[in-house]
């Protein structure tokens, strides 16, 4: 049994208590700290489950580790705090918003702090698929990527598996945009009387020192929005991937096409792409208190929250940004 208590009582707490709830054979949720007496009442009513407002509660009931689930803006300071508890801490991503923060998160890592970063992009069923496809070699070598799924930190974990590039130097550069569009959904409503606002849209293109290149394009609600979908292609010296489609060469050098399926390991529990990748998390969690295997390392967690600070430096006038060795969070 694998136990956690969770601080922050947002949505994305919930996630880890949807989990708990269909997977108890697995995980205990021991509690959920809030900031408030009404919104504690309210979810402990909701959801059946222990919360409080009172740290030291937490502490009583000895979890094998904390989730910080708090605002970004607060996330540094909270996954320090409990640290500072001796607790092992999950923080959801991104882990810091600043340079500085990062470089002392990479310094308390180093120094042995039991932190890890609850990225779970590459974890979702169908993007593990794909990068099982690409290290396969199906494709020849990976040369490019356009991807239009996800933003900042996230998008730089997917792209450096399906591109396969490691952490290699590399540049960005781009524009912002600001572009029309209706108002579909927010987080909580479905909206219906058609207003047209203006969004942030993005476009960077990333250029890896092998000679990759990423072709990134977001715009601000299109994890809601729903009439934005969203697009991923890679291209490979014998294929290319097309969302769901393949594209390749096979042995005799005859082209083929065929759909991409995939498996949830977690479909008898009923859950999402998003939460089966955090149940991932969660059994990886306990494995790296176990046996220090990280579950998305520590460099590569502070490269992306980094690259994530020099991708929203661009705004409308082109911006060119370098990551180096001399840049380095992590050395």
């Amino acid at each position: 049994m694998i136990r956690f208590a969770i601080i922050g009582s947002g949505w994305r707490s919930l996630f880890y208590v949807r989990i708990a709830k269909a997977m108890p054979d697995h995980f205990e949720m021991c509690a959920l700290l809030c900031r408030t007496k009404e919104k504690a009442d309210k979810l402990a009513d909701e959801y059946q489950i222990y919360t409080t407002c009172n740290e030291a509660d937490i502490v009583a009931t000895k979890p094998d580790f904390i989730i910080s689930a708090v605002s970004k803006a607060n996330m540094y300071d909270t996954c320090i705090h409990w640290l500072s508890f001796g607790f092992p801490v999950l923080s959801e991503t991104p882990i810091a918003l600043e340079r500085k923060a990062l470089e002392n998160v990479w310094d308390m890592c180093q120094n042995g702090a039991k932190l890890q970063v609850a990225e779970q992009y590459f974890l979702y069923p169908f993007n593990r698929k794909i990068i099982n496809l690409v290290e396969s070699g199906i494709i020849g070598t990976p040369v490019s990527i356009t991807i239009s799924a996800m933003h900042d930190y996230h998008a730089t974990s997917i792209i450096r598996q399906m591109l396969q590039v490691g952490l290699e130097d590399l540049t960005i550069s781009g524009k912002k945009f600001m572009v029309p569009v209706t108002d579909t959904k927010t987080r909580y409503e479905t909206l219906t009387d058609g207003q047209v606002v203006n969004k942030e849209e993005k476009h960077l293109i990333i250029e890896y020192e092998s000679g990759k290149i990423a072709f990134y394009d977001f715009m601000s609600d299109q994890y809601r929005s729903e009439i934005r979908n969203r697009y991923l292609n890679i291209r490979g010296t014998r294929g290319e991937i097309i969302n769901d489609r393949l594209y390749y060469l096979n042995e005799d050098n005859i082209a083929c096409t065929q759909n991409i399926d995939y498996k949830n390991p977690y479909e008898k529990f009923n859950l999402t792409e998003d939460e089966s990748a955090i149940a991932a998390i969660l059994f990886g969690m306990m494995d790296y208190i176990n046996t220090g295997k990280e579950i998305y390392p520590m460099k590569e967690a502070v490269e992306d929250a980094y690259l994530s600070i020099l991708m929203n430096q661009i705004e409308h006038d082109k911006i060119t940004t370098l990551c180096s060795d001399k840049d380095r969070i992590w050395k």
